[in-house]
């Protein structure tokens, strides 16, 4: 995998729009998207923002390759965003009673998180 495709892949992943990280990195959009479609590559400063803006190493944006542990963090961003979908979707079709049956156990699910 390119850095292009790394980048665009991470920014993704995260949610994070091109605009976003733009402002984070203190260039244009359209400097971002060229980051990830032209083959620009922005200089060691950003790349090094670039990395640590998505906690990745640099040879991970670079290369693509990537570490065991750097392997279960990307796992895991990406179970915990199809967790999401598949609440959001199984919600969805939820009768009102049960959506609010539903919003109740979360919250005592909130509560025992906390302690």
């Amino acid at each position: 995998m390119n850095f292009a495709n790394t980048l665009k892949n991470l920014r993704e992943l995260n949610d994070v729009t091109q605009e976003q990280l733009a402002e984070y990195l203190q260039v244009s959009r359209p400097t971002v998207a060229g980051y990830e479609t032209k083959n620009h590559q922005p200089d060691y400063e950003k790349l090094e923002k670039i990395a640590n803006y998505f906690e990745v190493s640099i040879d991970y944006l670079v290369s693509g390759s990537t570490s065991p542990k750097q392997q279960s963090k990307v796992k895991a961003k990406i179970d915990e965003k199809t967790l999401e979908q598949e609440l959001m979707i199984t919600y969805r079709s939820l009768s009102p009673e049960s959506k609010q049956d539903a919003l109740e156990l979360l919250k005592l699910l909130q509560l025992r998180d906390r302690q």
